[in-house]
């Protein structure tokens, strides 16, 4: 390995610090720092490892100094900076607030460093988003409508003729919602679901997806397409909403008691589960506004 280009990031993180300090904070041995140094040899693993973990930057990174840009983490990087700039925090701002070297945050808004859960999770906490958001390009559905046919059914001799300006096309994920354990949603689109206007009124931040799971029995079932308005997160009673929990989505009416949410499910074979907002506090992904299924 360069050591020669591993001091320099290591420096790069030191950011002035005396090295006595530098090792006493990270729980280095000065000694065989030091002698690292002044040869330009590379660390230990087992040190390197350490500066890694105090620093919480990728260790690949420390290493190779290679960029990771890949477009998960450009995505996450622009997500972590467009919201960080929403509360006019710098980046040394919310570099304090989540506990990341500074340099190190500035490398995750680039897109060059892979962010690790655990900070994703901080982030997410600090900028008060679900960790699911920053996956999110804007406006990514739908990019292009596409081609739709409408056919007039044959008992309907004497309807108003139907047009396209009618419907509201709304894309479907392939991941589902699940309406009993959460599931790992994919952020994928399997197809389009059609809504007239006079159902979808004015809102416009509308996606699809499919139930998984009985907890909401016997009005929503396993395999119901759900329609879920993303703007209308205000908790109501008697609605239904999507929520993000334990890594994945789920589907209960909600109830809020001061720092808790309490999701209820319908069928009683299932348990009520609570989420804390100050550890996750902004679990509601949108209400569902409506289904479809087959009888």
């Amino acid at each position: 390995m360069p050591a020669k280009n591993i001091w320099s990031r290591i420096g790069l993180l030191q950011e002035g610090q005396a090295l006595t300090t530098y090792c006493r904070q990270v729980g280095l041995n000065y000694q065989s720092m030091k002698k690292c140094s002044q040869r330009q040899i590379a660390p230990d693993t087992k040190s390197l490892v350490k500066i890694a973990r105090h620093f919480r930057a990728d260790f690949d990174w420390l290493v190779t100094g290679e960029k990771n840009s890949n477009k998960l983490n450009l995505q996450l990087g622009r997500k972590i900076k467009q919201l960080r700039k929403l509360r006019s925090w710098s980046l040394n701002d919310l570099a304090e607030k989540v506990s990341v070297n500074a340099k190190i945050l500035e490398l995750h808004e680039k897109g060059h460093m892979q962010v690790s859960f655990d900070v994703l999770l901080d982030l997410a906490k600090t900028l008060k988003a679900a960790p699911h958001e920053f996956l999110i390009e804007e406006n990514a559905f739908p990019v292009q409508t596409p081609e739709l046919k409408i056919f007039q059914a044959t008992s309907a001799k004497n309807a108003p003729k139907l047009r396209q300006e009618d419907y509201v096309s709304i894309p479907l994920t392939e991941s589902s919602i699940a309406a009993g354990q959460p599931i790992i949603q994919a952020d994928q689109i399997e197809d389009y679901v059609l809504l007239h206007i006079r159902a979808a009124g004015k809102r416009k931040n509308l996606v699809a997806s499919r139930v998984d799971g009985g907890s909401m029995e016997p009005m929503l079932h396993s395999g119901d397409i759900v329609v879920i308005d993303r703007d209308d997160k205000r908790v109501s009673k008697n609605k239904i909403y999507a929520i993000f929990h334990e890594d994945g989505l789920t589907a209960k009416y909600v109830e809020r008691k001061k720092n808790l949410l309490i999701l209820r499910p319908i069928n009683p074979a299932f348990d009520v589960q609570i989420i804390e907002l100050e550890e996750h506090p902004a679990p509601i992904i949108g209400r569902i506004i409506g289904a479809w299924k087959e009888l």
